[in-house]
């Protein structure tokens, strides 16, 4: 077990890590899809969905619009759907008022969070979602409003796993990176996490068939399964002298 003593400084990715990830990204293109076909596998559909967002969201490093239409697009294709089928779905999610919008926390979350700042941990949000989405997630996780810094999409030029963010973090809080932990469920976080200097904590939660083996790759000081066993790790900053 990788020591933890001289961190003081928690960076959390969100989506993922703080909140479903599924909720807010996938499940507005299910609900289409099952309008336009209701009898088609859901197995087959949720593989293709998760693999499609998986791929792009750790590739992800530069700003994109298209993001989710490129997801969007991926994913139906490789279900087998018709271009006209693709052109429908669409329809139906732009007309989803929730799409995209529905941030649900992860149960436990607020409660650890809360635990770790009562330690006396510094709190930073560390997110490829824009200011909007982050605007939402503060709503429905009112610990976010606690956190010393948030840093979005539109706080820097480029994105995790360029450790821009991470570092954006150290400037203003004035920390050394050494003394930080980059805690997501993706590759992309483990990836900024190193390029910038700070320990990495690997969450492997409910995309873990997904991901597992590329973050075994990059060595993270910390493998965990859920967000509660942060608790252990963290006991509070004991920084040498």
């Amino acid at each position: 077990m990788k020591s933890f003593q001289v961190v003081d400084t928690l960076l959390f990715d969100l989506d993922g890590t703080l909140t479903a990830l599924g909720t807010r990204m996938w499940e507005p293109f299910f609900r289409a899809f099952d309008k336009l076909k209701p009898d088609f596998d859901q197995q087959i559909k949720q593989e293709v969905f998760e693999k499609i967002l998986m791929r792009v969201i750790e590739t992800q490093m530069e700003r994109s619009r298209l993001l989710k239409v490129k997801l969007f697009f991926k994913a139906i294709n490789d279900s087998g759907a018709s271009l006209m089928d693709i052109f429908r779905v669409l329809r139906l999610v732009r007309k989803d008022p929730l799409a995209f919008k529905e941030l649900v926390p992860i149960e436990g979350v607020a409660e650890v969070l809360e635990t770790l700042r009562s330690r006396g941990y510094k709190l930073a949000l560390v997110t490829n979602a824009g200011d909007k989405t982050v605007g939402r997630a503060r709503k429905s996780l009112d610990i976010l409003n606690k956190f010393d810094i948030l840093v979005t999409r539109n706080s820097v030029k480029r994105f995790k796993p360029h450790p821009e963010p991470i570092l954006k973090v150290c400037e203003v809080l004035e920390k050394k990176p050494e003394t930080c932990a980059m805690i997501g469920d993706f590759p992309q976080d483990i990836q900024a996490g190193k390029a910038a200097g700070t320990k990495t904590v690997a969450i492997l939660g409910v995309m873990a068939k997904y991901t597992t083996k590329r973050i075994k790759e990059l060595e993270p000081d910390v493998t965990i399964f859920s967000f509660g066993e942060l608790l252990p790790l963290f006991l509070g900053p004991q920084l040498n002298s």
